[in-house]
C-alpha cells in the first residue's frame, strides 16, 4: 500500500499549492494521481485478499455520475422537448436546418464539453472519498494524513499573511494575477482560500484538544505550570493551537466575509458536538483560543473588517450586493430546466441569456453553489447530492454519539465541523467549483466516516496485515470489490483519453494561435492553421473552437462547402457561442441566417465582440429603428467606447437626431464623437457636438477637468473664442482648485489688456501651486518678479 498511499498524500499536497487547482494542467495531474492511487489500492488490496470496507453515501454518487452521462448522451430531439424543453430551444435555432427538422438528436446538456469535463472533475473527487475511507482505515495512516494536512494548511495561511502583506498583486511572489483578481495564498480569490481553511481548521482545532496535556487536580497552580510545559507532546499541543489561531486569522486577513461567517459556523456547531459528547468540559480551553484569536485580529485592526460588511449595504440598511441579482436570475434558468438541468458546468455558457445585471462582466458561476447544482442537475442532480451529503453526516453523527474512544470522537467532531463549514459558505460562494476546494471537501467526508469507525490496535484481532479488521465499517463482498476496481478503471481511462487529448489539442492550438486568419494570409500559413485545427479537433473533438477556426481557414483556401460544414460542426458543439453563431448566420442564406445572427447575439458571453455585427445585419436589412435601439441600448450601459462604434455609425449616415437618440447623455461620449467629427474634418458636427457636451458638462456635479481642457481647446482651433471663454469661466467655476484654468484665465486678460485681472489671476494659480513656475513667470513679465522670487 505504500505507492497508493504516497499518490494519496502527494494529491492532497498538490491540489492547494498548485494555484488552487484550477487550471487544466493541475487538474490533470490531481486526477491522474488520484485515479492511480484508487486502482493501485483496490489492485493491492485484491492480490492480497484484504477486505473492502463498504462507504456510505456511495449509491447517491454513483447515479449522480449515471445523470452526468445521460446528460451527454444524444437523444431524439422530439423526447428531449418533452422531458426538457429548456434545453431543446437552446437546440432549436440548429434544427430548424434543413435536414435536421424534430428528427435531430441532441443532448440534454447545452454544452457537453463542459458537463464531460465536470464528470471527470466530480468522478476524481469520488474516487478521492472512497480511497481516503478505505486508506485511512489504519490508525497510523490515519494520523499520519491529518497531521500532514494540518501541517500544510497552517503553512498555507501563514504564507498567504505574509504574501498580503509582502506580495498582494502575485503568488508565490512571481505569478502575476489577473487585473481584476485579489491573490491571497496559492489562490487568486481569497473566498476559496477561506473555504480551504475552513475545511482543515476545525481539525486541527480537534487535534489540538486530544494532545491537551493532563495536569493533576491536587497540585498547585506553579506545579501545574510546570507539568504543562514539561510533559511530552506539548510542542505539538501548542503548534496545533497556534496553527487553528493562524488560520483563523487569515481568513480574516483575507476580508472573505462569507469566511468569516463559517468560520464562526464552524465553531458554532464544534462547540454543539463537544457539549452534547462532553457536558461540562472544554469550555475553558474554547474561550482561551477565541481570546486568543480576538486579539490577534485587533493587532491587525478591525475596522478594515468592519468596513467591508458594511460594503454590503446602503446607508438605509438595504442589501446592496449583487449576488442577489444573480441569484434571481439563476432562478430563472432553474424554472426553463427543473427536472434535468442544463448540464454541469454548463453555467457559464448559458447564464448571458438570462442576465439582467446592467454590466459587461463574465459570470461563471451563480455565488451560490445550491442554485448553481440546480441550475446544471436539476432537483434529480440536487436530491442525489443532498443524499450523499446527508449519508455521511448523520453516519458520523450517530457513530460520535456511540463511540468512546477520544481520538476517533474529537476527529469525527473536527472533520463533520469542517463539512459544515463549507456548506454553510456555499450559500454565497462556489467554493465547490474549485478544484482543490471541492478535492479536499471529499477528502474531509472521507476523513468522517474512516475517524468514527477507526479501532485502535488494543482492539482483539486487530493487526498490521489486517486493517479491515480495525474499523466497524462493513467488508465489501468479492463481487463489490471487482465493480470499484472496474469503476477505477473507467474513470481513469476516460481521464488519461479526454484530458490528455485536451491538452494535447490545446498545444496544436498554440502553435498557430498568433497567426491572424484573413483573406491576405497566404495560402501556406492557411493550410498551416487548417492541419493544426484539424488535428486539435481531432484530441479534442467537443471544444467547437478548433471547428471554427479550422471553417475560417477553409473558407479563405474557397473551400466553401467544406468552411459551412465545420461552422455548423462549430455551433453543434457549443450552440451558446455568440461567435459561432453569428459567423454560421453570415454563411446560411434566408430566415436561418438571419436568426443565427441575432441569437449569437443574445446568446454571447462578450456582447461588444458581437453587437456591431448584429446592428450592422440590422441595418442592412432595413431594420434601421431596431439597430439604434440595439445601439442606444449598449451605450447607455456604460459598455463600450464611442470611438468603436463611430465608423458604423457614419458609414450609415445617422443624422444628429439619430444619434442624438443613440448617445447616452454623458459628456465623455458627446466628446468622443465630435473628436470623432473633427477628426474626419466634419466640423459643423464636431461643434453641435462639443455645443452639447457643453450643455451636459454645466450640469454636472463633479465634472473632470480633462473635460473642460479638451472643449477650451477645441473652440480656439475653431475660431470660437466667445464659447471658449464661457467654458473656461465655467472651469474656473467647476473646478475652482486648478491653477491650469487660472493661468489661462490670466493670458485671456492680459491679451485684453487687463494687466490688474491677469496679475489676479496668476497669483490664484501661485496659491493653489506655489511651485507653477509659468504663473511666475507670468507675474514676472508683468513686472512683479521681484515680489515672486523664491516662493
Amino acid at each position: 500500500m505504500t505507492v497508493p498511499f504516497i499518490l494519496f498524500i502527494f494529491g492532497l499536497i498538490f491540489a492547494p499549492l498548485a494555484f488552487g487547482t484550477v487550471e487544466q494542467w493541475s487538474l490533470f495531474v490531481l486526477e491522474l494521481a488520484t485515479g492511480v492511487a484508487y486502482i493501485g489500492f483496490f489492485l493491492t488490496a485484491r492480490s492480497s485478499k484484504e477486505s473492502v470496507v463498504k462507504v456510505p453515501g456511495l449509491l447517491p454518487l454513483l447515479l449522480l455520475l449515471g445523470l452526468m452521462v445521460f446528460q451527454l448522451v444524444p437523444l431524439p430531439g422530439s423526447l428531449v422537448k418533452i422531458i426538457s424543453p429548456g434545453s431543446y430551444d437552446v437546440y432549436s435555432p440548429l434544427l430548424s436546418l434543413p435536414g435536421d427538422g424534430d428528427s435531430g438528436w441532441v443532448s440534454l446538456s447545452v454544452n457537453r464539453r463542459a458537463t464531460l469535463h465536470e464528470m471527470l472533475r466530480i468522478g476524481s473527487c469520488v474516487l478521492m472519498y472512497i480511497v481516503t475511507v478505505q486508506l485511512l482505515g489504519q490508525p497510523k495512516r490515519l494520523k499520519d494524513t491529518v497531521n500532514i494536512v494540518v501541517f500544510l494548511a497552517a503553512a498555507v495561511a501563514f504564507l498567504a499573511i505574509v504574501q498580503a502583506v509582502g506580495s498582494p498583486d502575485r503568488i508565490y511572489w512571481i505569478r502575476q494575477v489577473p487585473h481584476n483578481a485579489h491573490p491571497f495564498g496559492p489562490w487568486i480569490n481569497p473566498n476559496q482560500f477561506a473555504g480551504y481553511i475552513e475545511l482543515i481548521c476545525p481539525l486541527a482545532f480537534g487535534l489540538f484538544l486530544f494532545y491537551k496535556p493532563r495536569v493533576k487536580g491536587g497540585e498547585s497552580f506553579r506545579q501545574k505550570f510546570v507539568s504543562f510545559f514539561t510533559v511530552p507532546g506539548i510542542h505539538f499541543h501548542l503548534f496545533l493551537g497556534f496553527g487553528t489561531v493562524l488560520m483563523v486569522l487569515a481568513v480574516f486577513v483575507s476580508l472573505c466575509r462569507g469566511g468569516m461567517l463559517s468560520i464562526a459556523a464552524a465553531g458554532a456547531v464544534f462547540l454543539f458536538l463537544t457539549k452534547w459528547k462532553f457536558p461540562g468540559r472544554g469550555r475553558t480551553i474554547f474561550l482561551v483560543i477565541v481570546a486568543s484569536l480576538f486579539l490577534a485580529i485587533s493587532w491587525f485592526g478591525w475596522d478594515i473588517i468592519i468596513s467591508e460588511f458594511n460594503h454590503g449595504f446602503e446607508g438605509d440598511g438595504t442589501v446592496r450586493d449583487g449576488r442577489l441579482t444573480l441569484w434571481s436570475d439563476s432562478l430563472e434558468i432553474i424554472k426553463d430546466f427543473p427536472v434535468f438541468g442544463a448540464g454541469f458546468g454548463t453555467f457559464l455558457s448559458l447564464y448571458p441569456l438570462y442576465k439582467t445585471i446592467g454590466d459587461n462582466n463574465i459570470y461563471a458561476h451563480a455565488h451560490n453553489d445550491y442554485l448553481e447544482l440546480l441550475t446544471g442537475s436539476g432537483v434529480i442532480g440536487f436530491f442525489l447530492a443532498s443524499w450523499f451529503v446527508l449519508s455521511v453526516l448523520l453516519h458520523g453523527w450517530r457513530m460520535i454519539g456511540v463511540r468512546r474512544d477520544r481520538y476517533a470522537i474529537l476527529l469525527g467532531i473536527g472533520s463533520t465541523s469542517g463539512v459544515a463549514a463549507l456548506l454553510f459558505h456555499s450559500v454565497t460562494d462556489f467554493n465547490m467549483h474549485n478544484g482543490a476546494v471541492a478535492y479536499y471537501f471529499f477528502f474531509l467526508c472521507g476523513v468522517v466516516v474512516a475517524s468514527v469507525n477507526i479501532r485502535f490496535s488494543h482492539y482483539t484481532g486487530a493487526s498490521s496485515t489486517n486493517p479491515t479488521v480495525r474499523s466497524l465499517l462493513k467488508p465489501h463482498s468479492p463481487k463489490g470489490l471487482v465493480t470499484l476496481t472496474f469503476f477505477g478503471v473507467f474513470l481513469l481511462s476516460a481521464t488519461l483519453v479526454i484530458q490528455g487529448g485536451a491538452l494535447i489539442a490545446w498545444i496544436k492550438h498554440g502553435a498557430v494561435a498568433d497567426i491572424y486568419v484573413n483573406k491576405q494570409l497566404s495560402e501556406k500559413y492557411l493550410q498551416k492553421v487548417a492541419d493544426n485545427m484539424k488535428r486539435a479537433a481531432f484530441w479534442d473533438p467537443l471544444e467547437g473552437l478548433y471547428s471554427y477556426k479550422l471553417g475560417t481557414a477553409e473558407w479563405y483556401l474557397d473551400d466553401k462547402k467544406e468552411a459551412l460544414r465545420q461552422h455548423l460542426l462549430a455551433v453543434k458543439k457549443n450552440p451558446l457561442e455568440g461567435v459561432f453563431l453569428q459567423q454560421l448566420g453570415l454563411l446560411v442564406e434566408g430566415g436561418n441566417g438571419k436568426r443565427f445572427i441575432k441569437e449569437g447575439y443574445k446568446r454571447a458571453l462578450d456582447k461588444e465582440s458581437l453587437v456591431l455585427t448584429y446592428a450592422e445585419w440590422l441595418l442592412w436589412n432595413d431594420r434601421r429603428e431596431e439597430a439604434r435601439d440595439l445601439l442606444a441600448d449598449r451605450l447607455s450601459r456604460g459598455n463600450g467606447e464611442i470611438i468603436d462604434w463611430t465608423a458604423l455609425l457614419n458609414s450609415y449616415s445617422f443624422s444628429r437626431q439619430e444619434l442624438a437618440e443613440i448617445l447616452p447623455a454623458t459628456v465623455d461620449a458627446w466628446l468622443q464623437y465630435g473628436r470623432y467629427c473633427e477628426k474626419n474634418g466634419n466640423y459643423s458636427d464636431a461643434v453641435f457636438f462639443f455645443d452639447a457636451a457643453v450643455g451636459i458638462l454645466s450640469d454636472a456635479l463633479d465634472p473632470a477637468p480633462s473635460w473642460f481642457r479638451e472643449v477650451i481647446h477645441f473652440y480656439r482651433r475653431q475660431g470660437q473664442d466667445a464659447k471658449s471663454l464661457a467654458v473656461l469661466r465655467q472651469a474656473v467655476e467647476k473646478v475652482p482648485n486648478s491653477a491650469y484654468f487660472h493661468i489661462l484665465l490670466g493670458n485671456y486678460y492680459q491679451d485684453q489688456g487687463i494687466s490688474y485681472r491677469a496679475r489676479e489671476e496668476f497669483e490664484r494659480a501661485l496659491i493653489l501651486d506655489p511651485a507653477n513656475r509659468q504663473a511666475r513667470s507670468k507675474l514676472r513679465r508683468l513686472g512683479y518678479g521681484d515680489s515672486y522670487k523664491g516662493r
